[in-house]
């Protein structure tokens, strides 16, 4: 997936589950995320992570901070009111 349309998937959608391919392990594994940031909660937490120009960040709310993701690696975006019925 490309970097402008992961971006745009994940902007529009709020919460998405994003399911990727593992660059360590080569296992495909997942991510309840956001890359909405106006949020008291988001914003208290720590962040040291730099996007670059092959990652998004975006945070993880499964694993409660921030995380750095490679679209490239990213192999579907579904968003989380589709899974939760919240339509």
């Amino acid at each position: 997936m490309h970097k402008d349309e992961f971006i745009a998937l994940i902007k529009e959608y709020g919460d998405a589950i994003v399911t990727y391919r593992s660059s360590n392990s080569n296992k495909v594994k997942y991510n309840v995320v956001t890359a909405d940031f106006d949020n008291k909660y988001i914003q208290s937490k720590s962040n040291r992570a730099q996007e670059t120009e092959d990652t998004v960040l975006v945070y993880a709310w499964d694993i409660d901070s921030y995380r750095l993701m490679k679209p490239e690696n990213v192999t579907s975006v579904v968003p989380l009111s589709k899974i939760l019925n919240n339509d």
